[in-house]
């Protein structure tokens, strides 16, 4: 979390929470699963079913529920909360979907269309799939050298192996695939058979059933490494298909990665685009440049307890105003 966080984490009391319900919150996850998930697994840790019911049990004790159909009215209740989930993933249709119906809580769900009904796969997915593959299995000598070339690098292990591949990013995604050929581990299989992301059948039944979904990019790129051409079409292209595919009448759009390198620029043409719409980014709690970006924190570290982690983003959130941080600025 950070040097700063985690010493107001370690301050941090559950009794506090009473004094901290001046604003909505809007907490974020992207799976949750009793299961290993191998294209998950090697990425970052996530919450078991006990402790995601646990974190409702207290935001339902300790806050509203918030319906999203009250923020596309501008309105942001005191005392509130609203949920998101991001990516897709399938577990939010098998796993999270029954319990927020049970519950009746309401949340948003952000897509990259391109992953939809499990036709591709983010490149990340996959690259947590070689890991786990090769964790679980002894490279041959041939395998060890082939690895060599393609990273120009002395490599003896699969340790050291798995350590150059989480160096792989954006601009070299294209070694994923290579990595995946040199092992045989087949993703076109691994989709058909896993069924990673969430398919149009199930979207369509969780919006009938009063659900909000937005858009997360086409293909969920770091948007700082792409030119201003290529955001705008991203996004753009990701909240049309979302909403020709499924008949939304709203824009809900969260940024991958992070929103920090977001340009005004940027911002001017999606409220262009749409007046109405809303952005969504990962800042914590923060004042934006405007009231049609919402910016959410993370509940989903297991080994942090909620209650301490919500009272966390709060203190943070007035060690940001001291420090001259709190109201973030676009350039």
């Amino acid at each position: 979390m950070g040097i700063i966080k985690d010493g107001l984490y370690l301050l941090a009391n559950k009794k506090y929470i009473n004094y901290f319900k001046q604003k909505a919150i809007f907490p974020y996850y992207h799976i949750v699963s009793d299961n290993k998930v191998p294209h998950i697994n090697n990425l970052y840790n996530f919450k078991n079913i006990d402790q995601f019911k646990n974190d409702l049990d207290f935001l339902i004790k300790n806050y509203n529920s918030l319906d999203p159909n009250t923020l596309c009215d501008n309105k942001k209740p005191k005392n509130s909360f609203l949920l998101s989930f991001d990516d897709g993933l399938q577990e939010i249709y098998s796993v999270i979907y029954p319990i927020l119906k049970e519950k009746n809580i309401k949340a948003v769900f952000f897509i990259n269309p391109d992953f939809v009904d499990n036709k591709k796969s983010l490149y990340k997915h996959d690259l947590s799939i070689i890991i786990d593959h090769l964790k679980n299995n002894q490279s041959s000598q041939e395998t060890i050298i082939e690895f060599k070339m393609l990273f120009s690098s002395e490599i003896s292990s699969n340790i050291e192996i798995i350590k150059e591949l989480r160096k792989v990013n954006f601009s070299n995604r294209k070694k994923v695939e290579k990595a995946a050929k040199i092992l045989k581990v087949d993703i076109p299989k691994y989709l058909l058979e896993e069924q990673p992301y969430i398919s149009s059948e199930e979207i369509k039944k969780m919006i009938a059933d009063g659900f909000y979904f937005g858009a997360h990019t086409m293909s969920h790129p770091p948007l700082k490494e792409l030119d201003f051409i290529e955001q705008k079409k991203e996004i753009i292209d990701s909240i049309d298909f979302m909403k020709s595919k499924f008949n939304i009448n709203y824009s809900f759009f969260a940024f991958p990665f992070s929103d920090k390198f977001i340009s005004k620029k940027l911002l001017d043409e999606l409220f262009s685009y749409d007046s109405n719409i809303l952005l969504f980014g990962n800042s914590g709690i923060k004042k934006d440049v405007d009231e049609r970006i919402i910016q959410r924190f993370s509940l989903e570290k297991p080994n942090k307890l909620t209650e301490k982690l919500i009272v966390t983003e709060y203190l943070y959130s007035y060690y940001n105003r001291i420090i001259g941080k709190y109201r973030i600025e676009r350039k």
